[in-house]
C-alpha cells in the first residue's frame, strides 16, 4: 500500500483535535463544574477533585511510557490506541452513575490524552519540513489549547442550558466520531517500521535524576506549573465565586481568559527570548516573582477578608508565566545531550501533573475539613479553607522562587552571549554577528 502524504495530513489536522478535546476534559473536570458534581452527586470535595486527580496521575505516568512507544510502533499507532481509550472514556463520563464509573472514565481519558501531544509531535516531525516545523507546531499547540478556554466560559453556558451530562454526551459524540475518522483514514497509511530495538531504558531515567541541574530545574517547573494549573483545573473558579463573590459566568470567563494567556504566552515569550540572544533564566526568574508576588498577595486577601477583583487578574498574570516550555525544553536538552533529552523532557512533563494531580487533593481534603455542605446547595467553603489552601501553595512558590535562581542558562546561549560581546567590542560587525547567531540559533519548538 503506497502512503498517501494527504492521509497523514489528514491525521495530523484530526491528532490536534482529539488533542483539543483532551484539553477541553483536562481543564473541565472538576474545575469548571465543581459545584454542579458536588450538588448532582451529593459527594465531597475530595470525591470531585480526585476526578481531576486521577486524570492527571493517569496522564503523567503515560508521559514515562508513550514516548518510548511512539519511538517503537511510530505515532500514528500510539494515536489510534490511544484514541480509542479517549472515547470509550469521553462516553463514559456523562453516563456514568457511581463514582468508581466516573474514575475509570477518567483514567481511561487520561491514558488516552497522554499519547495525542507526543504521537502530533513525532509525526509531525517526519512530515514536515525542519524550517516550518516550529510554525506547525505552534497551530497544533493552539489548537489543542483552545480546547482549555472552551472548557470554562462557553462549557458553563452549554451547561446551565442543557445540563452537565448533555454536554459531555455532545463531546463524547464529537470524540467518536473523530476517533472513527481516525482510525479509517489509518488503515490507508502505510506505517513506518517497528523498531524493535527500541525499549524502556532505566538507565536513562537514572541518568536524568543524577544530574544536579535537571533536578533544580525541576524543582521550579513543576511547582511553578503546578501553581498555575490547579487554578486553572481545580479551584480557581470556585474561588473566586465563593471568596470574591463572582457571578458563576465571570469567574467562567476569567479561567477562559487564564486559558486564552497560556495559549498566546508561549509564542511571545519564545520570540522574546530569541530576540534577547536566547537568554531563558531571566524570563523563569520574572515568572517565578510574579507567581510568588500573586500567591502571597492572594493569601494576604483571604487572611484579611479583602474582596479584591485585582485577585483574577493576579491569576491571568500566573497563566502567562507559566507557558514556558520552548524555554524549559531547550535548557534540558543542554543539559543533558541528545541521548537522554528526551528523557529527561517526559520527567519534567510527568512531574507537572503529578504536582496538579497532588495538589488538587490537598484542595479536597482543605475543603472538606473546613467547610460545610448545604444539601440545596453546593459546597460554601469557609475563609480558613481557603487560608490553608493559600499557605500551602505560597510555600510551593517560595520554594519554586528559591530553586529558579540556582538554574543556569544554557552552555550555547552563554557562548552566543560571549561572542556577541566580543564582536561588538572589537569589531562592531553587525554582519557577522548576525552570521554567528544564525549559526547556533535553533527553533526552539523543534526540542520540543
Amino acid at each position: 500500500m503506497n502512503r498517501k502524504p494527504w492521509a497523514e495530513i489528514c491525521l495530523v489536522i484530526l491528532g490536534s483535535v482529539l488533542y483539543f478535546m483532551a484539553n477541553l476534559q483536562r481543564v473541565a473536570v472538576p474545575g469548571a463544574m465543581f459545584d454542579t458534581l458536588t450538588h448532582d452527586l451529593q459527594t465531597t470535595a475530595q470525591a470531585v477533585t480526585a476526578l481531576g486527580s486521577v486524570f492527571m496521575y493517569s496522564y503523567a505516568l503515560g508521559q514515562l511510557v508513550i514516548g518510548v512507544l511512539i519511538a517503537r510502533f511510530g505515532g500514528f499507532r500510539v494515536v489510534t490506541v490511544g484514541s480509542l481509550l479517549f472515547f470509550v472514556g469521553s462516553l463514559l463520563f456523562p453516563f456514568a452513575q457511581t463514582l468508581p464509573l466516573l474514575y475509570i472514565s477518567r483514567l481511561l481519558i487520561g491514558l488516552g490524552s497522554a499519547s495525542f501531544y507526543l504521537g502530533m509531535i513525532n509525526e509531525t516531525r517526519r512530515l514536515v519540513p525542519k524550517k516550518n516545523f516550529g510554525v506547525v507546531l505552534s497551530l497544533i499547540l493552539l489548537v489543542g489549547y483552545l480546547g482549555g478556554i472552551v472548557a470554562n466560559a462557553p462549557l458553563v453556558v452549554c451547561m446551565h442550558a442543557l445540563g452537565w451530562r448533555e454536554s459531555f454526551v455532545i463531546a463524547g459524540g464529537v470524540t467518536t466520531i473523530l476517533t472513527l475518522l481516525f482510525i479509517g483514514i489509518d488503515r490507508t497509511v502505510k506505517h513506518v517500521e517497528v523498531d524493535k530495538s527500541v525499549h524502556m531504558d532505566f538507565e536513562l531515567f537514572k541518568a536524568t535524576f543524577s544530574n544536579k541541574k535537571n533536578l533544580v530545574l525541576y524543582a521550579f517547573a513543576c511547582f511553578n506549573y503546578g501553581l498555575y494549573y490547579v487554578i486553572q483545573t481545580v479551584i480557581g473558579k470556585k474561588f473566586l465565586e465563593d471568596f470574591c463573590g463572582m457571578h458563576v459566568m465571570t469567574s467562567a470567563t476569567v479561567l477562559s481568559i487564564m486559558g486564552l494567556m497560556y495559549a498566546i504566552a508561549g509564542s511571545i515569550i519564545a520570540f522574546i527570548s530569541k530576540a534577547s540572544l536566547n537568554r531563558r533564566t531571566v524570563f523563569l526568574k520574572l515568572s517565578s516573582l510574579n507567581t510568588l508576588l500573586v500567591f502571597g498577595f492572594v493569601l494576604i486577601c483571604v487572611c484579611f477578608n479583602i474582596k479584591s477583583p485585582v485577585i483574577a487578574f493576579g491569576f491571568c498574570t500566573i497563566a502567562f508565566g507559566a507557558s514556558l516550555s520552548p524555554l524549559l525544553v531547550p535548557l534540558l536538552h543542554d543539559y543533558n545531550g541528545q541521548k537522554v533529552a528526551n528523557t529527561a523532557v517526559s520527567v519534567m512533563t510527568c512531574g507537572f501533573y503529578i504536582v496538579v494531580a497532588v495538589l488538587g487533593s490537598v484542595v479536597g481534603v482543605c475543603l472538606d475539613y473546613f467547610s460545610h455542605l448545604r444539601p440545596e446547595e453546593s459546597y460554601v467553603a469557609h475563609n480558613s479553607a481557603y487560608i490553608s489552601i493559600f499557605a500551602i501553595l505560597f510555600v510551593l512558590a517560595v520554594i519554586s522562587f528559591i530553586s529558579v535562581f540556582k538554574i543556569e542558562e544554557s552552555k550555547k546561549t552563554l557562548r552566543l552571549i560571549e561572542h556577541v560581546n566580543y564582536i561588538r567590542e572589537h569589531e562592531n560587525d553587525n554582519d557577522e554577528c548576525e552570521h554567528w547567531h544564525d549559526e547556533y540559533e535553533h527553533d526552539l519548538y523543534t526540542n520540543v
